[in-house]
């Protein structure tokens, strides 16, 4: 276990210190082994039932320190590794990739590693403030002002919210004597005086809420993977792994509070909230950068949704579309990369005829919209089938057809993507950046390890939907019973869906006011801390009067 968190870090180091390029494919390797680490646990623990530990000092829990691997922890972990692996093949060519940022990168995957591992309040503190810091070094790597603005925004932002979370651990050790998850689970349950635990708790969930981007806590989010000089895999691993750290520990919370405050329906109508308000956000956008970051808000909103169902499978669905949304949403931000370096733009409207010019980074693109919409046979529509269909027969049902209905209509946007120039003038306006011979340009501007890379990922979006049964039991110990053929008899209310959601987008473009208006809201640094204030004294409020 301890590999998962040093190996990264020395790997990096190792690069740091004398700059040998034979050590990104050692790089390469060591993503391979933590895959193949990952699940090799899995195995082990279907076969002996229990999860792993490994105590980290002589003296026992709650006094030590301790990792421990579940099914989560190593599903989280398996996610990690191939989201790094994937990233350093993507980049391998770039000339950013000096001594410091492949020491920065691999570190921050070592780092994340042991947050997934960390069976301690205190040592997650601990690593999500160093891993925030490196984070916003790589916001701000190339140093222009908008990086650096951004940059500071997230640093500031999510420290004030960390120090919540640092108090509500210091309350809940006063009361417990225990730093723990299992000594303060138990205390917790055990305690008679549950009033005495709202102000710990209100405090742990006010921080992990905004590092889960929750509605009314996510405007930092765009500044941080929307920033306009941010490497590609920088908002990558920002979107497709490292927001799911405030999500993981909202499990963690429900695990050990959840038996003595019943915060789960709240947090399926903040899950709703949340998924609506980005994909109206995400939709007024024209950056693409932009609308894939208000995107993943959308769908954090929609994996809340489903952690808080009263039913396991909705629960199983939304720790499937944790992975899902990981490899899918990071495949989005690289494509994103790629295409705004070659159409020279980061608006999208500017951005057509990708399919007669590369097939490769079209068919990419395609896997990828029909993961995130929630295509039949691909790896979003699979887990959203569990989260929707543990909502069956309520209103739920018409939220979730609204949700993915705002999905389709901002992602018609990069369907155009694909589509051939409208008229002249675009036609004109695209050629100025790239020239008539650009069907060999394009191949030769896209490395062959940018395209493999791509490739892996919408792969693996496409074997998480094929043979999702499998990897439901595997990721979440729960049987999956959604085959192929079954997957096959949805597509006909996908493709009607989406056919409405066509017109909509045709009423939503007519409706330029009303874009430019969210398009321009955005809190300020102020506005964001109040924000932050403001969840925190209401969800006390809330706990206050249902308890």
């Amino acid at each position: 276990m301890i590999a998962f968190v040093i190996l990264p870090i020395i790997v990096g180091l190792f690069f740091y210190i004398c700059h040998c390029k034979f050590l990104l494919k050692i790089a390469l390797i060591l993503e391979a082994l933590l895959v193949s680490l990952s699940i090799y646990f899995m195995k082990v623990m279907l076969t002996q039932g229990t999860p792993l530990m490994m105590q980290l000092s002589a003296i026992p829990l709650p006094y030590g320190m301790s990792l421990r691997i579940d099914f989560l922890a190593a599903t989280m972990l398996l996610l990690n590794s191939i989201l790094f692996g994937t990233m350093i093949l993507f980049n391998l060519h770039k000339s950013y990739m000096n001594k410091l940022f492949i020491f920065l990168f691999l570190s921050l995957q070592g780092l994340i590693n042991g947050i997934f591992l960390s069976t301690d309040f205190f040592n997650i503190y601990i690593l999500i403030e160093v891993a925030t810091v490196v984070v916003s070094i790589l916001i701000m790597y190339k140093q222009d002002s908008q990086s650096m603005y951004d940059g500071m925004i997230y640093l500031m932002v999510n420290m004030i919210a960390m120090t919540f979370f640092l108090l509500g651990v210091g309350y809940l050790y006063k009361f417990s004597g225990a730093l723990d998850f299992f000594s303060i689970r138990e205390f917790v349950t055990t305690h008679q005086n549950i009033k005495s635990l709202i102000l710990p708790f209100a405090l742990l969930l006010t921080g992990v809420s905004l590092k889960a981007a929750l509605m009314p806590l996510f405007s930092w989010l765009p500044k941080a993977h929307g920033t306009a000089s941010a490497p590609s895999i920088v908002s990558g691993v920002l979107s497709g792994i490292f927001v799911k750290t405030g999500v993981y520990l909202f499990i963690r919370l429900l695990w050990i509070f959840g038996d003595v405050f019943p915060i789960a329906p709240l947090f399926v109508w903040m899950g709703v909230i949340t998924a609506i308000a980005g994909f109206i956000f995400a939709f007024a956008q024209s950056d693409i950068k932009l609308i894939l970051a208000y995107h993943t808000i959308s769908q954090i909103g929609l994996i809340m949704i489903g952690l808080s169902s009263p039913v396991s499978k909705g629960v199983s669905g939304g720790i499937y579309h944790i992975f899902a949304h990981g490899i899918f949403k990071t495949l989005l931000f690289l494509i994103a990369g790629v295409l705004i370096e070659v159409y020279k733009t980061r608006k999208i409207s500017e951005m057509h005829g990708l399919f007669r010019r590369s097939k490769s980074l079209s068919l990419v693109l395609l896997f990828a919209i029909l993961s995130i919409t929630g295509a039949p046979l691909f790896s979003g529509g699979y887990s959203k089938y569990y989260i929707s269909g543990s909502f069956s027969g309520s209103l739920m049902e018409v939220i979730f057809i609204v949700i993915n209905m705002g999905t389709m209509m901002s992602f018609i946007k990069f369907l155009k993507i694909l589509l051939p120039e409208k008229n002249a003038r675009e036609e004109q306006h695209f050629y100025v950046a790239i020239p008539e011979y650009e069907a060999d340009v394009v191949k030769k501007t896209i490395p062959a390890n940018t395209i493999i890379a791509l490739l892996i990922l919408a792969l693996i979006s496409l074997a998480l939907g094929l043979f999702g049964d499998y990897f439901f039991s595997l990721f979440t110990e729960d049987t999956g019973k959604y085959s192929i053929l079954y997957q096959l008899s949805k597509l006909p209310k996908y493709i009607i869906t989406y056919a409405f959601s066509f017109v909509a987008y045709a009423f939503m473009v007519r409706r330029q006011s009303l874009l430019k208006f969210f398009k321009g809201l955005e809190l300020s640094f102020n506005e964001i801390t109040l924000a932050i204030l403001t969840f925190f004294v209401a969800t006390t409020v809330y706990l206050n009067i249902i308890i």
